[in-house]
């Protein structure tokens, strides 16, 4: 055999091991993804008036209705967004400082939006304000 067909089938079997330790099911190599989910949650009394997101990761505004949180993957850069009910609220995605969760919860409620990386125990992060 030729150097070129030694080395080739060498580069077969290392490419081979290489898959079946990144998808077996027991990986050695950790896959790190550089994605966050976040979900937003209507937690607000019955109300007529709508609450609106409105972000630069979401295209166009869309409507959050009570029982349906908004649930969107997002990439890890910085991203900030604003929520209108009775009045307005803001708030940002700072990926650096979401001590390494990937996973973000905002309830918004009559008194404020909520943060949380567990859905158990949240924060008071934003109050409502003028529009």
């Amino acid at each position: 055999m030729s150097v070129s067909v030694v080395s080739g089938l060498v580069l077969v079997a290392v490419c081979l091991n290489l898959s079946s330790l990144v998808y077996g099911t027991e990986s050695k190599i950790p896959i790190d993804i550089n994605i966050l989910g976040i979900s937003i949650s209507n937690d607000l009394p019955p109300s007529p008036t709508k609450l609106i997101l409105f972000a630069d990761f979401q295209k166009n505004e869309v409507e959050i209705p009570r029982g349906t949180p908004y649930t969107r993957l997002l990439n890890t850069d910085n991203h900030t967004g604003g929520l209108r009910w009775k009045q307005c609220a803001e708030f940002s995605v700072i990926p650096s400082l979401e001590q390494g969760h990937q996973r973000i919860l905002w309830s918004v409620r009559e008194d404020g939006l909520y943060h949380s990386w567990d859905g158990r125990s949240w924060d008071k992060k934003e109050l409502w304000g003028p529009c």
